[in-house]
């Protein structure tokens, strides 16, 4: 599809199909008039700074203009314009978001699936993304009594996690900074990052990560993947034999047992530096950072930043997304 046919295709998905009820399910209407908006265009220009006033007024903007790529962004003291620029209004607030995406994991996808470069993603690797999303959201539900959490499918590579609770609206980002620095456990980018002492975590939130790392990890887990790890042909076999009685679901002996061995090879930090969150740091504290709009259309793939169904966000397969082009 050339640029003038995905234009056109992108016009009909706003004018046709586009579900304003996604946007209201992540931001409060009630400020929509101060809310900063920004989008990319199909020659590579950027705007921000816009504001609608109601958001009938942002669909036609979006049927007009059939921009690349739509964000969304803080509320302000009064509407953001070219004249009256975010820099130079105060503040109101932001929700509490937070950035998975599998460019965070390059250093350590190759243990888990072939998928080589930016653009490639696969139900496998996707793993990473659906325990990241388990965690996240147990930790912020359990030990933040945060309960208003919305996923959202950026439309490429990775998702937005919202925390629409009013708590975390009004968050600085410091507070913000806070809240990460309890979710990280591993430290770094590279393939050998520092693992955080385990005796520093909360013991609820180390027993959540622990649990749940190692349960994902023996559902997706093959036969050469465990030699790859140090475990010899006969163990590896015994395990996957193990595993097919469990038919996927992993009681507490087989998980404790794996465990075990696990640290007689030394490798028990090695399987949560694969798999633990890597979160995007800078999109959580950084109060004026835009993201995706909510059901708008990501510009490289055509597909749908659509939000995600909690009953099936772990069965969600990004190969499976439909997209406009």
């Amino acid at each position: 599809m050339n640029r003038a046919q995905q234009r056109i295709a992108l016009r009909d998905y706003y004018s046709t199909n586009f579900e304003i009820d996604g946007l209201s399910a992540v931001i409060d209407f009630s400020k929509f008039s101060t809310r900063e908006f920004g989008f990319a265009t199909f020659d590579g220009k950027f705007f921000r700074n816009i504001s609608f006033e109601s958001p009938q007024v942002l669909i036609d903007y979006l049927v007009d203009r059939t921009p690349f790529h739509a964000y969304i962004g803080a509320v302000y003291g009064e509407p953001p314009s070219r004249e009256k620029p975010i820099h130079k209004l105060k503040w109101q607030g932001h929700e509490l978001v937070f950035d998975i995406d599998l460019n965070e994991y390059d250093a350590v996808r190759k243990f888990v699936c072939s998928c080589q470069g930016a653009d490639q993603v696969c139900i496998r690797c996707w793993q990473l993304i659906n325990l990241a999303i388990r965690i996240i959201d147990e930790t912020l539900r359990f030990d933040f009594g945060m309960n208003d959490i919305i996923w959202v499918f950026s439309g490429r590579r990775g998702v937005h996690g919202w925390v629409d609770d009013k708590i975390g609206f009004m968050l600085n980002q410091e507070q913000r900074m806070s809240i990460i620095d309890y979710l990280s456990v591993v430290h770094g980018e590279a393939e050998t990052a520092r693992i955080q002492d385990r005796s520093k975590l909360k013991y609820d939130f180390r027993y959540r990560i622990e649990h749940t790392v190692f349960k994902y990890f023996l559902n997706n887990v093959r036969r050469k993947d465990l030699i790859k790890l140090g475990f010899n042909a006969s163990a590896a076999s015994n395990i996957m034999k193990q595993l097919e009685h469990q038919e996927g679901q992993i009681d507490e002996n087989l998980l404790r047992n794996f465990n075990l061995r696990l640290a007689k090879i030394n490798k028990y930090d090695e399987i949560l530096r694969r798999w633990v969150p890597r979160i995007d740091h800078k999109v959580t504290i950084d109060l004026r950072r835009l993201l995706r709009l909510p059901n708008s259309i990501h510009g490289k793939t055509g597909r749908v930043a659509r939000i995600l169904d909690p009953s099936k966000i772990f069965a969600f397969n990004p190969e499976e997304e439909p997209s406009i082009f």
